[in-house]
């Protein structure tokens, strides 16, 4: 969403589906109390489809006064159906006053990255541009001290006798995977957690690939330099650093193209990799270095220092977990990111809808690596 002087702007990028246009118009009646008499703006340029109930939803905000923006064929197409007309094209406002809010609102799509690496995505798209903000030693500390509980956590399911797999620790959980559903929770039951001057976003995914072997997985999860294209559109370039076993070194540039802000995230990640059997593997990541990029692209473009700028994405940690039984390959990804903490006066409208994009980014990041995983295995069939 965009809080400008003149106008409330929404941002669709994905598939709409019912769950979507619930959630979406939810957020329209939350955002209503601050809206008051300023135009209602939809940019659909971004969105792929939708189903019944989304497209009822924009054609009754159209007839309600909403004005539309689609600068994609796709999103023309679409809305001209939805519409039953020509759909004119806005051209954005500036950004003068610098006080804008952006947060562009996500359906299920499959834009996302492995390792929970979307997680960072979508901690990027929620830029606060009120002033910046700079990682404090108290705030590292309470990072530090909270990826130490997790590895802890991590060393209890890897020893003998200790439950590898969160999936397997409830047997509705498992039947879910089972038939299909990827389940995504934060694992104490609440996300984001506050710490001193700063937040941290907790969350676990799982699924279950039927047919697919372990060594299926990790062809995608190495390959690195091909990120860019398994995980459009965030994903804006990635390259493999260094290769030195058990540990892996890579980098990636991130940027969220929907935005008018021409801001980027350049970070380095170090990956630890352990396979303790035939069936199972881990790998353990985390970012040695995030700096922001601003006006990327631009005459202007200018490296902010780690640990300053916007505090969107301070620091990330991640966890695979993969095991191959009952016919296919169990994956579980746990991403834990540092960010800055939300305003006092937006915490009401923005940390649920922050909540729901981080654990979006979650669920797409998994459907995603499956598609590269089947995509891989389906090139490899045909040579």
């Amino acid at each position: 969403m965009h809080d400008g002087p003149s106008a409330f702007r929404f941002e669709l990028a994905g598939y709409l589906d019912s769950e979507g246009a619930r959630r979406l118009e939810q957020d329209w009646r939350t955002a209503g109390s601050i809206i008051g008499d300023r135009a209602l703006m939809v940019d659909i340029t971004f969105l792929t489809g939708a189903e019944k109930d989304g497209r009822a939803l924009l054609a009754r905000w159209h007839a309600e006064g909403a004005k539309f923006i689609a600068k994609s064929n796709v999103s023309r197409e679409l809305a001209e159906a939805i519409l039953g007309g020509p759909v004119g094209e806005i051209a954005s406002p500036g950004n003068a006053a610098g006080k804008w809010t952006w947060l562009p609102y996500h359906t299920c799509s499959s834009a996302a990255k492995l390792h929970g690496m979307l997680l960072l995505a979508a901690l990027l798209l929620v830029p606060m541009q009120l002033h910046a903000a700079v990682l404090k030693a108290e705030t590292l500390t309470a990072w530090d001290e909270y990826v130490q509980s997790v590895q802890a956590g991590l060393q209890d399911r890897v020893r003998p006798g200790g439950s590898f797999l969160w999936t397997a620790e409830d047997p509705e959980r498992m039947a879910k995977a089972r038939d299909g559903e990827i389940i995504v929770a934060p694992p104490d039951g609440r996300t984001p957690s506050a710490v001193p001057g700063g937040l941290i976003h907790h969350w676990i995914g799982a699924a279950f690939l039927a047919h697919a072997k372990l060594n299926d997985i990790l062809e995608v999860t190495h390959d690195y330099d091909h990120y860019k294209e398994f995980y459009r559109p965030f994903v804006i370039e990635s390259k493999t650093v260094a290769r030195n076993d058990p540990d892996d070194k890579f980098s990636m540039l991130l940027m969220n193209r929907a935005l008018f802000v021409k801001m980027a995230i350049d970070a380095d990640y170090q990956a630890t990799e352990v396979r303790l059997d035939d069936c199972r593997f881990y790998s353990v990541s985390k970012t040695t270095r995030v700096q922001q990029i601003d006006d990327y692209g631009q005459p202007g473009e200018r490296r902010i220092p780690e640990g300053e700028g916007g505090g969107y994405v301070w620091k990330l940690f991640s966890m695979v977990r993969l095991e191959e039984r009952d016919g296919g390959v169990y994956i579980e990804m746990e991403t834990a990111a540092l960010s800055r903490d939300i305003p006092s006066l937006l915490r009401p409208m923005v940390n649920p809808i922050v909540r729901r994009l981080s654990r979006n980014a979650m669920l797409v990041s998994i459907q995603q690596t499956e598609q590269a995983v089947r995509s891989k295995s389906l090139v490899a069939r045909s040579q």
